[in-house]
């Protein structure tokens, strides 16, 4: 990754810097396992937004056929493009031109995260996609759009993984262990997030960023920093 992704990073980077220094915001959506790390993180920028969709269905019957084939409603929409309210999610984020919506996908396959990259795309942000390009291209489009999330982003960066995600063969075991995406994820975050400070720096501008919750005087740090994000939007 530093090999190949540093120049790609850099110019993600520069975007979001440019895009905050505009005050627009800095939308995140995470369709891995590891977002949570970044959000309300000691040293982490409070410009990032997360997105976080649910749907929740409570119903209970003592009936069979209720009690085979459970999945969670995100899987069912993030799969079937006509299920998902794009439209309603994009006005509850209040997209707008000139925002960042930056999309981690690591197949970059599934319906949710593509239909919301062109969405974003359509109301005049700047889609960034963190996926894996070799994963992407080893499995066939399933987007009625015919591409994958790549496909769809204005800026990309690779997170290297393989097709799968997982990086360890042992001997004895059928499935390799090991996935790499949470691995990398952290790595382009925290290279993007030291990349846009010192980027906004260099502009004259000193971004909020979060103070560990174990370190004196942290909770009035933390709070006077989410109110002046409020009013200034960094």
């Amino acid at each position: 990754m530093r090999r190949t992704q540093t120049e790609a990073i850099r110019r993600a980077a520069e975007a979001i810097a440019a895009a905050l220094a505009d005050r627009k915001v800095w939308h995140f959506l995470d369709q891995g396992h590891t977002g949570e790390e970044f959000v309300g993180r000691t040293g982490g920028l409070i410009a990032l937004n997360p997105i976080r969709i649910n749907l929740d269905v409570h119903h209970q019957s003592p009936l069979p056929r209720f009690r085979s084939g459970e999945a969670s409603a995100f899987d069912y929409v993030a799969y079937r493009k006509g299920d998902v309210p794009i439209d309603f999610i994009l006005d509850k984020c209040q997209i707008a031109p000139g925002d960042i919506m930056m999309i981690h996908s690591v197949s970059g396959s599934r319906g949710m995260p593509i239909s919301l990259a062109i969405g974003a795309k359509a109301r005049g942000a700047t889609v960034l996609a963190i996926t894996s390009l070799t994963y992407s291209n080893s499995l066939q489009p399933v987007h009625p759009s015919g591409k994958r999330l790549y496909e769809v982003a204005d800026l990309v960066i690779d997170d290297c993984g393989p097709a799968g995600d997982t990086l360890l063969k042992i001997d004895g075991m059928d499935e390799e262990v090991c996935a790499s995406s949470g691995l990398s994820f952290v790595y382009i975050m925290w290279a993007l997030e030291a990349e846009i400070s010192a980027l906004l720096v260099r502009r004259g501008i000193a971004p909020h960023v979060y103070r560990n919750a174990n370190l004196p005087g942290a909770q009035q740090v933390n709070e006077s920093i989410a109110r002046a994000y409020a009013e200034e939007g960094l």
